[in-house]
């Protein structure tokens, strides 16, 4: 028996490495092939180039100026691969694809301890193919990471909570300090909520006497708020405004960069994240809801899907990527359903959802066909036989997985389902990321920029606030503005300049610009170059030449040089080729 029990560790094992190979291969395909998305994937991986041509691992910056918006932990994964391998857009993007491989990990361990060894590697199959983790797992964004430290805080938890043992209690404050350390308190305080809404309703609250309260508070202090406290004692009030009372507080209470939404908004989000698992999550809310009072897991499933909901929602800044924290335990019941479906000759459950999958597929692409006909007509007739081949796997895929699941072959119509997501998925970045690339100037435009510039000149971009792809591929500071007047004043003034704008912004400013030479364009975005000869009038506001500081008139802020701490930039992709200086 010992033997035997042996060997299907071995096996499960073996399992759990194919699976954590083939997640790698969804996600390293073609993983660096895409330039940056504006903001978020560019403006984290300029903090990291800021970061390690300033020497400073504390204080974040963009463009020069502080940045107090989120912790520094991804940032200092980032700048440290870029400082021995280069900041290419593989390097910056490589810290989401292990923390969605931890996370894979993580849940096939939840769901084995929750439910069944098989419904783990299950649940860790769903996860890894679900639509929306796909796509984050391959962004240099922090919530694949922010979801792994939570998934270990939680599972340290539960060990500690059914083992009684003191070292998995500290595990649980450690991770959650590194969840803190990525993202902010939320990676406690999500953590937290779930736990708490366990005990009230289980009334087991006997576990708070287990816990080394004094020691694990100061590991998690340690780990995840002394940066709050260093920023603190550094800049005092002001980080404490921004970070904790616009980025923290705000956010919940308030509306943060314009992400309101309505009420609802993560209904929609959840259920098109969550596809193709989607039309599975009503029998499994099913299940799970008869099995509550008597199964932790079916209640811990339910509790990390509601909770998160419930918060996300009352809070006024709404976000896609939020909610990502329930895709796990969504996962996991999914998987506890299949589970108990591959014991079954036939399952009524498993053939009335793969029928809504059909029909689910059936009524996306109609809407996207209709949205993307009136909204993009040239574009999407242009791109109508490259989006057939990714259209057509899933069509056939999900009339297989039907068919199969009416004869009763659950394990083949499980298989089928993974396979036609997966091959759907490689469909997608070999045929349809060319398209978006496309549509995508900054990055050609900056290379335009980049092979004419000096670092005496000035870059200057209108009413482009979010697109910091602009300041990390053209390794310069830039110069934003808002205002017709803030344009005329940075454009005329003394010197080269080079001006990023969009035709649409340039009509729409009813302006005539002195003659400029175009350099490049790329998806109606022009880059034009001023040259020190060329004089034009500056607004009657301006009393003064735009040089490395504000302009009156100007919402955004130009930035001094770089010091001298900061008098090497490397450039993307390059190992050792360090640029000059800004």
């Amino acid at each position: 028996m010992a033997f035997l029990g042996r060997a299907l560790v071995v096996r499960e094992r073996g399992w759990i490495v194919c699976l954590l190979l083939g997640c790698a291969l969804l996600d390293l395909y073609r993983l660096g092939a895409p330039a940056l998305f504006d903001q978020d994937e560019s403006e984290y991986g300029e903090i990291a180039v800021e970061m390690a041509d300033r020497g400073d691992p504390v204080t974040l910056h963009v463009n020069g100026q502080p940045w107090f918006v989120h912790p520094p932990l991804y940032m200092w994964l980032v700048a440290a691969t870029g400082r021995v391998a280069g900041f290419s857009e593989f390097n910056i993007r490589i810290w989401s694809v292990v923390a969605s491989l931890l996370a894979v990990y993580v849940t096939v361990l939840l769901g084995r301890d929750l439910f069944t060894p098989r419904a783990g590697l299950l649940a860790g199959a769903i996860l890894a193919l679900t639509l929306q983790y796909l796509f984050q797992s391959r962004l240099a964004v922090f919530d694949t990471v922010l979801i792994a430290w939570m998934l270990l805080a939680f599972r340290a938890f539960l060990k500690g909570y059914r083992a009684g043992r003191r070292g998995d209690y500290l595990r649980f404050f450690l991770f959650a300090g590194l969840a803190t350390a990525t993202k902010g308190p939320i990676g406690l305080v999500l953590p937290a909520m779930v736990i708490a809404a366990y005990a009230l309703v289980r009334r087991a609250w006997q576990w708070r006497a287990q816990v080394p309260w004094a020691e694990g508070l100061a590991l998690y202090a340690a780990v995840g708020l002394s940066w709050y406290i260093v920023e603190t004692v550094r800049h005092g009030w002001t980080f404490i405004a921004t970070n904790v009372g616009t980025y923290t507080l705000g956010r919940f209470f308030g509306v943060v960069e314009k992400h309101a939404a309505p009420w609802y908004f993560y209904l929609p989000v959840a259920l098109l994240g969550a596809f193709p698992w989607t039309t599975f999550w009503p029998a499994a809310a099913v299940m799970h809801i008869r099995r509550w009072r008597d199964h932790d897991g079916s209640l811990i499933v339910l509790l990390w899907v509601i909770v998160p909901m419930l918060f996300y929602t009352a809070a006024q800044t709404k976000l896609p990527g939020y909610i990502m924290p329930i895709l796990p335990f969504a996962s996991i019941g999914v998987a506890a359903l299949w589970d108990q479906a591959l014991s079954r000759r036939r399952d009524r459950r498993i053939v009335a959802a793969s029928t809504w999958l059909l029909l689910l597929v059936a009524a996306l692409f109609w809407a996207a066909a209709w949205f993307l006909g009136r909204q993009y007509p040239g574009p999407f007739r242009d791109a109508g036989p490259v989006l057939l081949g990714p259209a057509a796997v899933l069509v056939v895929g999900s009339v297989v997985v039907l068919l199969l699941a009416i004869l009763g072959a659950q394990p083949g119509a499980l298989a089928a389902l993974c396979l036609t997501m997966a091959v759907t998925w490689f469909a997608l970045l070999t045929w349809v990321t060319p398209l978006v690339e496309v549509e995508k100037p900054i990055r050609p435009l900056a290379a335009a920029i980049d092979a004419a510039l000096t670092p005496t000149d000035r870059i200057v971009a209108y009413r482009m606030g979010t697109a910091t792809s602009l300041l990390f591929y053209t390794h310069h500071p830039i110069v934003w503005v808002e205002t017709v007047d803030a344009l005329r004043a940075a454009v005329c003034a003394p010197g080269r300049v080079f001006l990023v704008i969009t035709k649409g912004e340039l009509a729409r400013s009813g302006w005539t610009p002195p003659p400029l030479v175009p350099i490049a364009e790329r998806a109606g975005t022009l880059a034009l170059l001023k040259f020190p000869s060329v004089r034009c009038e500056l607004p009657n506001s301006v009393k003064r030449p735009v040089g490395t500081g504000r302009v009156a008139g100007q919402t955004g802020s130009a930035v001094s040089p770089l010091p001298a701490a900061a008098s090497g930039r490397r450039r993307a992709g390059s190992p050792s080729a360090w640029n000059t200086p800004s």
